[in-house]
């Protein structure tokens, strides 16, 4: 009995000593990072010049098992101990996050091989560094404090952004799309799609920008647009189309949602 209840306990305890555990690279000479996986992931941007993985941090009640799950382990033998996992994508480099990490150029591919995860993982990158991210499975992502070049792509998944500058690419198959920008870099268009999916946009009220936006919903804003012209508008409505400026006029943002409203918020 004894020993039937220190099984269940370290069944229920090991995942919140799992999350304590992190894996770091170093990013020198690294000028993107492309992330690939079907867990759901939330990027954070940081001031530092390393890519960490980690799981959910834990609360301050988790703290109370950590001697239990210390004397849990250290009567039951690690079998994989000194092993690695080999997945039939791969070897994984994450010491257990199961993520290979291989260089191409000034490249970083972090590719996931085995998307089991109950609970979500943290990357934290540098907040100034282009990346992409791609989940062709079902899962969400989020993303948060970045003055970089960002393209993310979901198959069946919410798309969350706070606190970003652009230039981004978004699209997602089935899923809304968040964007809550902080700024809008003038650099290079945005681009924003959702085949299935509501398009939720928030942009300072300072923004300078060209709107293109299609949807079969309807389009719902705070902001003044200017009056098309008369031949602006016949084509406007043969497509679909809403165009206009806001402010001044400035970089491009397309807003395009076959199957769902648009709403684009002045804060």
């Amino acid at each position: 009995m004894k020993k039937l209840s220190l099984l269940i306990a370290l069944f229920v305890l090991y995942p919140l000593y799992a999350q304590n555990k992190e894996y770091t690279h170093n990013l020198q000479e690294i000028k993107k990072v492309q992330i690939q996986s079907n867990t759901p992931i939330k990027v954070v941007g940081v001031d530092t010049k390393n890519l960490t993985l980690s799981f959910l941090q834990k609360n301050k009640n988790n703290e109370l098992f950590d001697s239990k799950i210390s004397l849990i382990k250290s009567k039951k033998k690690d079998k994989k101990a000194g092993l690695t996992a080999i997945f039939p994508g791969g070897k994984d480099d994450t010491n257990g996050f199961g993520f290979s990490v291989e260089k191409t150029n000034n490249i970083l591919h972090l590719n996931d091989l085995k998307s089991r995860y109950a609970e979500s993982i943290i990357i934290k990158i540098p907040k100034s560094l282009n990346f992409s991210i791609e989940s062709k499975k079902f899962a969400d992502i989020t993303i948060v404090g970045f003055s970089s070049e960002i393209e993310a792509k979901s198959n069946i998944g919410e798309i969350n952004m706070k606190n970003i500058t652009g230039p981004i690419t978004v699209n997602s198959k089935i899923g809304g799309i968040n964007i809550e920008f902080s700024t809008i870099n003038q650099s290079s268009p945005t681009t924003i799609s959702s085949s299935i999916g509501e398009i939720d946009v928030s942009l300072p009220s300072t923004t300078n920008a060209d709107l293109d936006i299609k949807t079969n919903g309807t389009v719902y804003s705070n902001f003044n647009f200017k009056k098309p012209t008369k031949e602006e508008l016949s084509a406007n409505n043969e497509n679909r189309k809403i165009k206009g400026s806001i402010n001044k006029g400035g970089v491009k943002i397309s807003l395009k949602s076959s199957q769902g409203n648009i709403y684009l918020r002045r804060k």
